[in-house]
């Protein structure tokens, strides 16, 4: 009997037992179902702001709407100049309602050139508006250079600059200011329009008429609706400039002979097929060629001049001109050995000359023995058919340099100089000679033999037949390229860069401080082309 009463207490407690666990698994059901519920219903929307980009005058705003909430009844983005726009911020770029998640973006063109915007996406939902972070971009501004001029000839000129960046406006006008002042854009009667601009580009123009040695301002501009923006004043002077002249009125040559006397140049003989025997003469202002002789001048050989005279010689021929009588007269011969292609130059009233060689049927020969001529002596040797002295030689201390055909001689204020010329292989060293120095003691009539110094090498293509001229105190060889040396420091410095055909063996001299090149002879590759061009160098003042 007990036995069966302990039996029936423990079946009660596990009804009991049961009982507990069903009713409390079904309170965790009933609070797992409200809790799900709660949640749902309190789900809100949520945006995010991604990022932007800059393109030409838009500018393309990125979002994204990760949940709807509620519903969303607007979307978009605000933008401001400060930081954490709202939308109660200066723009508000509205997109209206949507019905789904998902990257959202705005194309803004409204912004001005050289502002820094902040911008959020937003979404409203249910009256509240959520916001992503803050992010911010500068929008490009306008952008103009002012870059640096061409200068076309002595006369005329390529003004040039560029728009660097259209900014976030319509550029409505661009082009110069230009003035023979500091400030150009103060001058609105030298404003050149070349009017409104799609793109970003570079743009020029052409100024003419101006005027030799003048300095002249420019700046380049471009505006759009809002403002009007500068470059840099930039300037150039008229200066260091080739210009292309009219022909040389004689037939195409090369290797003539050339030189200057006052304010006319002449040009002689030379050759192209053959040897070419006329003479003809240059004046600049106007350009004019006159034919002064054919057949009775030099053809070949080394000129300098004397005071108001020029000569020419080769081998051991001496010819003088006096302009005054219009004709070529024999002088006193050369006493060294026969020879082609010496340098010469004067200092003073005396000629000198040196170098050269010849061709001995196997081999060149190289000479450096230097010689001074007096054109005054009429005792030694008398006078000539016009009653002038006929001059004389005396030999002075050799030149130090190797032996050289068509050395390249001129002479700055008492110095005489000799640069480059062939001795199997092109030179490119450079000698000055002293004619008063006693370094080597006196000459055969007891005056200074002179001497010579090296200097520093010229710097331009080594050679031959280069031609040279002296302005203001420097000498300018051209060779190709143009190059200055100034003996005051020595110093050797590239001109502007020769707009014509390269060329070998043209003429060169110098009237009224300008520089004058032409002829030569120019290899196409098929064969020698002889030139007649003529060009004027404008140097710096």
């Amino acid at each position: 009997m007990f036995f069966v009463n302990n039996e029936s207490k423990k079946m009660n407690k596990r009804k009991q037992y049961l009982k507990v666990l069903i009713a409390f698994c079904s309170l965790l059901i009933l609070l797992f179902v409200n809790t799900c519920q709660k949640i749902d219903l309190t789900r809100e929307a949520f945006v995010q702001t991604n990022s932007f980009s800059i393109g030409d005058g838009t500018i393309t705003l990125t979002g994204t709407i990760i949940d709807l909430g509620e519903g969303i009844s607007d979307h978009g983005f605000v933008m401001s100049l400060t930081p954490d726009p709202l939308t109660s911020s200066e723009i508000v770029l509205g997109l209206g309602s949507v019905s789904k998640t998902g990257q959202f973006t705005y194309n803004f063109s409204e912004a001005g050139g050289g502002v820094n915007f902040y911008f959020r996406a937003f979404a409203t939902s249910g009256g509240e508006t959520i916001y992503g972070e803050s992010s911010d971009f500068s929008t490009p501004d306008l952008d103009v250079a002012t870059q640096t001029a061409t200068i076309l000839s002595k006369s005329s000129a390529i003004i040039n600059g560029a728009i660097i960046n259209l900014g976030f406006e319509s550029v409505t006008d661009h082009g110069f200011y230009w003035a023979e002042d500091p400030t150009p854009q103060n001058f609105s009667q030298n404003k050149i329009s070349l009017g409104a601009s799609a793109e970003a580009t570079g743009f020029n123009y052409t100024l003419n008429e101006l005027t030799p040695y003048t300095v002249y301002y420019f700046v380049a501009y471009a505006q759009n609706d809002s403002e009007t923006k500068f470059g840099n004043v930039r300037s150039f002077k008229m200066e260091n400039v080739w210009t292309r002249i009219g022909n040389f009125n004689g037939s195409a040559r090369c290797r003539a002979l050339t030189f200057s006397l006052a304010d006319i140049g002449y040009i002689a003989g030379g050759h192209d097929a053959g040897s070419i025997n006329d003479f003809y003469q240059f004046t600049p202002d106007p350009e004019t060629w006159i034919l002064l002789s054919s057949g009775s001048s030099p053809v070949y050989g080394t000129a300098f001049t004397i005071g108001n005279k020029a000569y020419v010689i080769d081998w051991n021929n001496l010819y003088e001109f006096n302009p005054d009588e219009g004709i070529w007269v024999p002088k006193t011969l050369f006493p060294g050995p026969a020879r082609s292609e010496m340098f010469a130059f004067n200092i003073g009233n005396k000629g000198y000359v040196g170098g050269g060689g010849y061709w001995d049927g196997e081999k060149n020969v190289y000479y450096n023995d230097f010689w001074e001529f007096d054109p005054q002596d009429d005792i030694t040797n008398g006078t000539d058919i016009n009653g002038d002295p006929m001059g004389s030689w005396t030999q002075k201390v050799d030149f130090q340099g190797i032996g050289r055909l068509s050395g390249e001689g001129f002479s700055i204020a008492t110095y005489g100089y000799v640069c480059s010329g062939y001795n199997d292989i092109d030179l490119n060293d450079f000698w000055q000679y002293d004619p008063f120095s006693i370094d080597n003691g006196p000459d055969a009539n007891g005056n200074p033999m002179g001497a010579w110094s090296q200097k520093t090498d010229y710097p331009g293509p080594p050679g031959t037949e280069m031609v040279s001229f002296i302005i203001r105190n420097k000498a300018y060889l051209f060779n190709y390229e143009l190059w200055q040396y100034d003996p005051l420091t020595e110093n050797w410095k590239q001109m502007a860069d020769f707009p014509g055909r390269p060329r070998y063996a043209p003429v060169g001299f110098a009237i009224n401080n300008k520089g004058y090149v032409g002829t030569g002879t120019y290899n196409d590759g098929d064969g020698d082309m002889y030139l007649n061009d003529f060009w004027e160098y404008l140097p710096h003042q």
